[in-house]
């Protein structure tokens, strides 16, 4: 869809990861203690061999969750992956309520038809959540709550990611989590793992604040989220600073270049260039 604030982390939009490098990098990675795959993209239900990635990765590493970033506009291949069970979860990206395209972005679907397509994906019995970006917009954001709470979807509303460095959140945005938090009467949680607050909904339903971890440089909660792997096969530690990248396809060096990616985890991006040497030591 080119999503206006779409970072891209999967690398060029021309490019795929193939099969048997998706499933080299994975069955090393659990060496490492890795137990979830989260495929994203863009979006990962265009890549060409999409089904046999999931059916490939669920036949041979059942303990490890599947997940799926998608925007639903390819509802038909979405729903075989999760009728035919290779699917653990599916995070649906979408900012609008009601509007022509249902993100931040030139070209896409409804929201009316995104929802309905949620739902779909919510009957086939998959576990699924939506991810919005918060614009600025708090009447979007009432009518996207209403609509989760009605149908008890989760909902993370995400504070765009910048490169802006600051102290805390962006006025707009806390002001955004304070209204919603009074007009809904919720339950105010925290996850200290993930630095998170949440909401939690009279009938149980739950809403995730998210709010930018760059921002901050929070870096050392941003790692417990995620390790990033490009269509490259590079293993990257941080979005906003290209180098240092390892790859995760030289079999010779795989292991020394996993740890030096861990080794630059948790650090700033305005850091990187000091650790250098201690990636290359591991």
């Amino acid at each position: 869809m080119n999503c206006n604030y779409c970072h891209r982390e999967g690398g060029r939009v021309d490019n795929e990861l193939p099969l048997d490098d998706v499933l080299k990098i994975i069955e090393r990675s659990t060496e490492f203690g890795v137990r979830s795959v989260r495929l994203t993209g863009g979006d990962p239900l265009l890549h060409r061999d999409i089904n046999e990635i999931c059916k490939e990765i669920k036949l041979r590493y059942p303990n490890v969750k599947l997940g799926i970033n998608t925007n639903a506009i390819l509802i038909d291949t979405l729903l075989q992956l999760i009728n035919c069970g290779y699917l653990d979860t599916v995070v649906v990206g979408i900012d609008y309520f009601d509007a022509p395209i249902s993100k931040n972005s030139s070209t896409g679907r409804s929201s009316k038809e995104i929802l309905e397509n949620i739902l779909k994906i919510k009957n086939a019995g998959c576990d699924v959540s939506l991810a919005a970006v918060y614009d600025g917009d708090f009447n979007n954001v009432e009518k996207l709550l209403d609509w989760c709470f009605n149908n008890r979807v989760f909902i993370k509303l995400a504070e765009k990611v910048t490169t802006e460095v600051a102290d805390q959140p962006s006025s707009d945005y806390q002001a955004m989590v304070n209204h919603i938090i009074e007009k809904f009467k919720l339950q105010v949680r925290f996850n200290h793992t993930k630095k998170q607050y949440f909401g939690v909904a009279p009938n149980d339903n739950k809403v995730y604040f998210f709010h930018s971890h760059c921002r901050l440089r929070e870096c050392e909660f941003c790692v417990r989220l995620h390790l990033r792997v490009s269509c490259d096969g590079m293993i990257k530690s941080c979005l906003f600073h290209n180098t240092p990248e390892f790859s995760l396809l030289d079999e010779q060096n795989f292991r020394k270049n996993f740890l030096a990616c861990l080794s630059n985890l948790g650090n700033p991006p305005e850091k990187f260039t000091e650790i250098l040497e201690i990636g290359e030591v591991c």
